[in-house]
């Protein structure tokens, strides 16, 4: 046999171990990058747990500093001999954009009493007809039906019997493809209205501006509500009355809620008629809201906090909300922290 004949099964073999060699480096090629983009995702998902977790701790330090300063409020309140709350005390002033690492602190403090405390309807077992008359009013300058009034009553009160043609017990509820029962007790939330009858998401989403749910002794302050919810105080006055007396009144407050009902705009209300609302109202405050928006990294982590403020200083947080978004209208500065975006803002 002639001798090229034998190094074809040289050659041949030679050809394989190539191409092996070369599958083995593919593969391994694959797997290298495989490896390095499953630690880059792992980095990046770690960097993202990391970030959404120091945005939760801006939002908790945000809680910390609102109720410091309600605290020295309350103390400088004392301090000077006049415990009245209003718009021009350094918790109601608009709070700048705080920088942190890697991102930005929006935050507010509102007085939760400025709004109508929906469970003034509800008192000591009886409906509270003045407080009525104000939802009443209400419902309608914000045009809404204005028989609400009487499902939110069977909400709260402890019969089964409804409240007129309007009203609505267990019958109606547990009758839904969804079937549950009155709650027989004051709300615990304005979102709470959204399981009465007629309180459908278009309507809570007008009254929540104007609304809260609060224990059934937290008035109104009138030092710090809006003119939509002063112009409810009196049956003729309009809105812009109402803004007209917003702008007049004092910088530091009204001290007694006497002085308040003395101005020009209530001159058409008889006596009897300013003694029926002053339960009512008040000069002060127990129960702010701090909203909070912390972001870092392009991560979001919104904190809503009803704070409550007793008469001896002692603070305590009522409740915690991380499921809303933050509505804002703080001007975002033009220089941002680096790593953020004016997108990344709400």
């Amino acid at each position: 046999m002639p001798r090229h004949h034998r190094t074809e099964p040289c050659r041949t073999q030679q050809g394989v171990a190539l191409i092996t060699v070369m599958m083995v480096v593919a593969l391994a090629t694959l797997l290298a990058v495989g490896m390095m983009r499953n630690q880059n995702l792992s980095l990046r998902y770690a960097d993202g747990l990391f970030s959404q977790d120091q945005s939760v701790l801006y939002t908790q330090g945000a809680e910390g500093f609102a109720k410091d300063l309600l605290l020295r409020d309350q103390n400088d309140d004392k301090r000077n001999g006049k415990e009245v709350d209003h718009l021009g005390e350094t918790w109601a002033k608009p709070f700048p954009p705080f920088p942190v690492p890697g991102g930005l602190v929006l935050a507010r403090v509102e007085d939760l009493q400025g709004r109508f405390n929906v469970n003034l309807l509800w008192q000591e077992g009886a409906v509270n007809t003045e407080a009525q008359a104000k939802l009443k009013r209400l419902l309608v300058n914000l045009d809404l039906p204005d028989n609400l009034d009487s499902a939110l009553i069977d909400w709260m009160d402890e019969d089964n019997e409804a409240n007129g043609l309007d009203g609505a017990e267990d019958d109606y509820y547990t009758r839904l493809s969804v079937p549950y029962r009155t709650a027989n007790q004051s709300l615990s939330d304005v979102s709470e209205l959204l399981l009465i009858r007629g309180f459908t998401p278009d309507v809570v989403n007008k009254l929540r501006p104007y609304v809260t749910a609060l224990p059934s002794t937290a008035t109104i302050n009138v030092n710090t509500a809006s003119p939509e919810v002063v112009r409810i105080l009196a049956e003729n006055m309009t809105l812009i009355g109402a803004e007209e007396l917003a702008r007049n009144k004092p910088a530091d407050g009204y001290d007694t809620v006497d002085a308040f009902l003395n101005e020009p705009a209530f001159n058409g209300l008889e006596a009897s008629a300013k003694e029926a609302i002053k339960p009512l109202l008040s000069v002060r405050t127990a129960y702010f809201e701090l909203s909070a928006d912390a972001v870092v990294g392009g991560r979001h982590s919104v904190l809503h906090a009803v704070i409550a403020r007793g008469d001896s200083g002692t603070l305590w947080v009522v409740s915690r909300d991380y499921g809303r978004l933050f509505s804002s209208t703080i001007n975002v500065p033009s220089t941002l922290p680096v790593g953020m975006t004016t997108t990344e803002t709400r």
